[in-house]
């Protein structure tokens, strides 16, 4: 989350006994982590050598992870030194072994002193550049569901859907390997096939994970519309898209225009519906698995997600496969999700933010997700934080907000450990409930449907986190600077620009900007459908892509939001 400045300027030194000792701990485990060598370390060795229970050494791990210190292999789960020591290495390495005295050599004025980037710019490496999410042949629908078959117990809940009535359905990834499988065939046999868009008008449940898994089984490109859209804007998608067919449910299908000729699969219901529909279950139970998983390039589009539906053009946002290396990223560091955790992201899968961290993440890493139906209501939301003992919550600032004005007073009920926060600006009276009251730390994220999230905030009651501050009588962390955006995440260069598309020093407003050649998990090419607001977002040049939110970068890294020109920050309900 922290930019390159962490690298140069030593933190703080750590007040009271309580400090030094997490210090001394952290040491200890980076001591450790090393004497295991290249073969990493299991989180149980560690546990043993510095003598920690596996809530501290976790913690700390994570915290070390988020300064890019250490680093987790996401198969082995065995813990590695992070990138960012090879840079302190070097800086140490400039005092301690300075290099071999070389002969002069002649050279112009201009090359005699290159210009060095400032430390609060630089970016840090990111150790999510997974080969499996490079090259020319990449099968998605094993890496987001047919691995997790293979390598575990394929009873593992893919999705727990939670009805409006409190009944729970559970799919598994076997399950959903089998009927995504039979459901591709059906598919497949409308036509569907590599590159193909097919438009997914349905509520959350298993009909939409076996319908997302079936189109990528076949190489196609998943596009979501959300089941709140009018009938003209689901018209205009459709048609924008040139959408190869349509899966829906007898009570959306109105939304459908009566001139649609595209084929059109229903989910059987109560709502009657047409002679020319496919029945979805019927048909899925006749059709033969798919046996072939189709392959995409990295640069593939396997979703597109249009923006909303106030904009007088939406425009459509094309996700490619290497995008995955950000996803994964997102929801390892950013949301800080561990192997036990129970997340669940509260988020509408119609929106980039639910598309991307609530159905793409969960599923990329063999987690649970967690489905809940009907409109949003706050005692619904507390009965599904008991129920399911959810420990990692992800919600936009309006349902925390409902929640805070309604708190019950069970907070203490609460398996709850982490709570992210992503949708609109946070205000501070939501900061001191989730620390004061829940008791939980707080992440705050900054992105767009076009880069995901890649500024990251976290407020941390119990000291542990980027911005720690241990005092020996329990005192307060200590907290982001007073309207912070946060640090950028690893992979990205965030930069200001002024208006002629200079990098603007640090405390200089202007534009905040992605610097694309210095950000590998960068992945936005253009709009689907609109080459002027492409060029829009890079009147610069390809360089830099213009986020249209202007902010100021201080001397420490930190990005400061100073307002809203586009639709950054709302990747969630209410864009």
């Amino acid at each position: 989350m922290s930019s390159h400045a962490d690298i140069a300027t030593p933190p703080a030194a750590p007040s009271g006994a309580g400090g030094t000792q997490s210090l001394e701990r952290a040491i200890a485990l980076l001591r450790a982590v090393a004497d295991a060598g290249t073969d990493g370390a299991r989180l149980a060795d560690l546990m043993a050598a510095v003598g920690l229970s596996k809530a501290t050494a976790h913690r700390l791990l994570m915290a070390l992870a988020r300064d890019g210190l250490v680093e987790q292999d996401g198969r082995s789960k065995r813990y590695h030194l992070g990138p960012d020591l090879v840079a302190l290495g070097d800086l140490a390495a400039l005092r301690h072994r300075p290099a071999p005295p070389t002969p002069a050599l002649p050279q112009p004025p201009e090359a005699t002193a290159p210009a060095e980037m400032p430390p609060a710019l630089m970016v840090r490496p990111s150790a999510f550049l997974r080969p499996e999410y490079r090259g020319e042949s990449i099968a998605l629908a094993a890496l987001l569901c047919d691995r997790h078959v293979r390598t575990a117990d394929g009873a593992r809940a893919a999705l727990l859907h939670e009805s409006v009535a409190g009944q729970t359905t559970e799919l598994s990834f076997a399950r959903l390997a089998h009927d995504s499988a039979r459901f591709a065939t059906v598919l497949a046999g409308m036509g569907v096939g590599q590159g193909d868009r097919v438009a997914v008008l349905l509520p959350k449940g298993p009909e939409l994970l076996i319908t997302a898994l079936a189109i990528w089984r076949l190489g196609g490109v998943y596009m979501p519309l959300f089941t709140t859209y009018t009938a003209s804007a689901v018209a205009y998608r459709l048609t924008d898209s040139d959408a190869r067919a349509i899966v829906t449910n007898g009570f959306l299908r109105r939304k459908v225009p009566r001139d649609n000729s595209r084929p059109v699969v229903t989910v059987e219901g109560d709502e009657a519906f047409g002679p020319d529909a496919v029945p979805f279950w019927s048909s899925l139970h006749e059709a033969a698995p798919l046996a072939e998983v189709a392959r995409y390039r990295e640069g593939d589009a396997f979703a597109l997600i249009y923006t909303s539906e106030s904009e007088p053009t939406p425009l459509g946002v094309s996700l490619p496969v290497k995008a995955l290396s950000g996803i994964e990223q997102y929801m390892r560091i950013g949301l800080d999700l561990r192997d036990d955790d129970i997340y669940w992201n509260m988020a509408d899968p119609g929106w980039a933010y639910g598309a991307y961290y609530g159905l793409v993440g969960p599923l990329l890493l063999g987690r649970t997700t967690i489905f809940c139906d009907g409109p949003y209501d706050v005692r619904q939301g507390y009965r599904m934080l008991t129920k399911f003992g959810v420990t990692n919550l992800t919600a936009a600032p309006s349902q925390i907000r409902a929640w805070h004005g309604a708190d019950p007073g069970v907070s203490h009920q609460f398996a709850l450990r982490i709570l992210s926060v992503v949708g609109e600006p946070l205000p501070p009276d939501l900061i001191a409930w989730a620390n004061r009251t829940v008791k939980v730390p707080l992440l705050d994220q900054y992105g767009q449907r076009e880069t995901g999230i890649f500024i990251v905030n976290r407020y941390d009651p119990d000291g542990i986190g980027r911005y720690e501050s241990e005092g020996a009588d329990g005192g307060e962390a200590a907290q982001p600077p007073s309207g912070s955006l946060g640090r950028p995440m690893p992979g990205f260069r965030v930069v200001i620009l002024d208006p002629d598309g200079r990098e603007a020093p640090a405390g200089g407003a202007g534009e905040l900007a992605i610097d694309v050649d210095h950000s590998p998990l960068f992945w936005f090419e253009s709009y689907a459908n609109n080459p002027q607001r492409t060029a829009q977002r890079f009147r610069h040049g390809r360089r830099y892509y213009l986020t249209g939110d202007r902010a100021f970068l201080d001397g420490d890294g930190n990005i400061h939001y100073r307002g809203r020109a586009s639709d950054a920050i709302q990747m969630q309900q209410g864009e």
